[in-house]
């Protein structure tokens, strides 16, 4: 089977961070803070791009570089490798799909939390065309705009997130931790045969 990964909300607790972080900058420029913290990115704010830039300045590299992996993400990833499964990392962060720079950070913070892959594909949203070049079985993914691009093509496993929890269509699964991924997709594979 060849597993599609995302990176940000799927590796990694992307929402938690940027409500941690845009609060403190709210809080130490004075400015008004969550204008509905249930969406997601950036739309949880009424910003200006260069206010979203501004932050991003001050706290995006810290995020990049050293915020921590989900629980279990590399143990589980470990065993779908060693099941047999192509582990194929499809990211959208920003300026990853462009920017040489990004892609080297993006492969330094894998490196450094044990996340193991047979490809990394730097995407542009929705990822449309990687699934398909890369003949994804399984795509695990928050992203709210990609799922129901990716849905009609590829079984997704949708992971929980705030500005996601209203998402419900066929061919998705909602999973909530690793172990819980690692659990629907043995299932997923006594369905198929597998």
């Amino acid at each position: 089977m060849n597993i599609g990964i995302d990176i940000d909300g799927v590796l990694v607790d992307e929402d938690q961070y940027i409500i941690d972080c845009t609060s403190k900058y709210c809080f130490e420029n004075n400015i008004e803070g969550f204008t509905n913290p249930y969406a997601c990115e950036f739309e949880k704010f009424d910003w200006s791009k260069e206010r979203v830039e501004d932050y991003r300045n001050q706290y995006f590299n810290e995020y990049v570089e050293d915020y921590p992996a989900r629980m279990y993400a590399s143990e589980i990833i470990k065993k779908l490798k060693e099941e047999g499964n192509n582990i194929i990392i499809i990211t959208a962060r920003h300026k990853s799909y462009y920017d040489a720079e990004m892609q080297e950070k993006i492969k330094k913070w894998l490196e450094k939390n044990n996340i193991y892959y047979d490809e990394l594909i730097f995407a542009k949203v929705p990822k449309l065309d990687e699934v398909k070049k890369y003949k994804i079985d399984l795509m695990i993914e928050d992203s709210v705009n990609t799922i129901v691009q990716l849905k009609d093509i590829v079984k997704v496993f949708c992971y929980d997130a705030r500005y996601n929890r209203d998402l419900k269509c066929d061919n998705v699964t909602r999973v909530f931790s690793w172990y819980d991924i690692y659990s629907k997709y043995k299932k997923l594979k006594l369905t198929q045969g597998g």
